[in-house]
């Protein structure tokens, strides 16, 4: 059993309260902004921080002590505080957990990692401690995403342990009222296709770029994709189960179908924005040398393979949701193809680890909205979608 296996059960049992996310840069500082340290929500502050939750003072705080079982390093001291000063005359009007430096939480090679807190919890009283996690490889994040599901840049989980970590974590509500599902969809579940198609009904009716189109429809599907599942899912728990390995079948099943869903969500949205855009010469999912598959290959596998069709004109696209470790997992998909582009929505990588990309020959590709979350140093060697369609489209343009 790994360490991180025996630290899970060990907080399942006391049943801490639970906040997982990935790293953004301007978590660790990575984005050199000036709020540096991991961003808490503050309705999750004010449940393992109530004494906190009052205008009766100017900023009011709570300490609480600092572990980091993951890692080698020294306890600190953090600091819980409500920063009111909107009411003393002032603008500001948050709450945030500080006074996370020299801690795994602020190194910036820690961007794109998951983070997992694992607060004490006292019955109406403020958390007086913290033990946290940092997962250091792709072994431990799998761990993770393996009860929980795919943890996407920009979201989180949190919750009791025993709950969280005991079965299929909770997901966000979804305005019900907002989608009219197929009544088809009540007993048989659509694939990730159907759904993308279904949800074009419900996304903005403007000329908006790749970059802003991929964003909001990328969260129209899921909510749909959440909707239909509760619908379907509701159906079968009323009828009931014969057996307990009935109700294990059926979460599975919820599961693997999550877990499927968020891999092939993004290469479905961006195969529609790319024919919507102009850009047809390409193919997906094709073998380049053995069984190597490529998320997209351009302009088409037959290029690829005749090889009077001149190399600098070949393209590939890996798509990642995350790319911390993960990128080198696309560096031999095509022989070919020296020069790699990496679309991903993790929200920055340090300086060092974009320059040993770079150094292997990966560029990459991230929604214009995402870059500003990345390193200043870096953000004007990124490439927007619409940047990438649009040098295709110019590459192409002949054949």
């Amino acid at each position: 059993m790994s360490g991180l296996h025996s630290w899970l059960i060990e907080n399942i049992e006391n049943n801490k309260f639970l906040f997982i996310k990935r790293l953004s840069a301007n978590d660790t500082g990575a984005s050199g902004g000036h709020q540096v340290g991991i961003y808490v929500p503050s309705v999750i502050i004010e449940i393992l921080f109530p004494s906190i939750n009052h205008v009766n003072e100017k900023n009011p705080d709570a300490f609480l002590n600092t572990n980091f079982s993951s890692h080698q390093c020294s306890g600190t001291k953090a600091r819980a505080v409500y920063y009111n000063n909107k009411f003393f005359g002032g603008t500001r009007n948050e709450k945030r957990i500080t006074r996370w430096g020299g801690t795994p939480l602020q190194d910036t090679e820690n961007t794109g990692a998951i983070a997992i807190l694992a607060f004490s919890l006292v019955e109406g009283a403020d958390s007086n401690e913290v033990d946290v996690w940092v997962c250091e490889d792709l072994d431990e994040e799998d761990i993770v995403e393996s009860t929980l599901g795919e943890i996407s840049p920009g979201t989180y989980f949190s919750g009791l342990a025993n709950t969280l970590l005991g079965g299929l974590a909770p997901v966000a509500e979804v305005p019900h009222k907002k989608y009219k599902i197929p009544d088809a969809w009540r007993s048989n579940f659509p694939s990730g296709k159907d759904i993308i198609l279904y949800a074009a009904n419900y996304y903005a009716k403007d000329d908006a770029d790749p970059d802003t189109q991929l964003l909001e429809r990328r969260q129209v599907e899921y909510e749909i994709f959440l909707l239909v599942e509760e619908i379907n899912v509701l159906e079968k728990i009323r009828l009931g189960f014969e057996t307990v390995n009935e109700f294990i079948a059926m979460a599975n099943s919820v599961s693997n179908r999550r877990k499927s869903r968020a891999g092939k969500s993004l290469e479905l949205h961006l195969e529609k924005l790319f024919n919507e855009h102009g850009l047809s010469h390409f193919a997906t999912q094709v073998v380049t040398e053995g069984n190597k598959k490529p998320d997209f290959l351009f302009p088409s596998v037959s290029a690829y393979q005749d090889s009077s069709f001149p190399d600098h004109k070949l393209r590939m696209l890996a798509v990642k949701t995350t790319c911390k470790d993960r990128w080198r997992q696309i560096l031999n998909e095509a022989d070919r193809i020296k020069s790699i582009h990496l679309f991903t929505l993790q929200e920055g990588v340090s300086i060092a680890q974009f320059r040993e990309m770079q150094k292997e020959g990966v560029k990459l590709v991230v929604p214009a909205a995402i870059q500003e979350k990345f390193p200043k140093e870096i953000r004007n060697e990124l490439i927007s979608l619409t940047e990438f369609i649009a040098e295709l489209k110019g590459l192409y343009m002949d054949l």
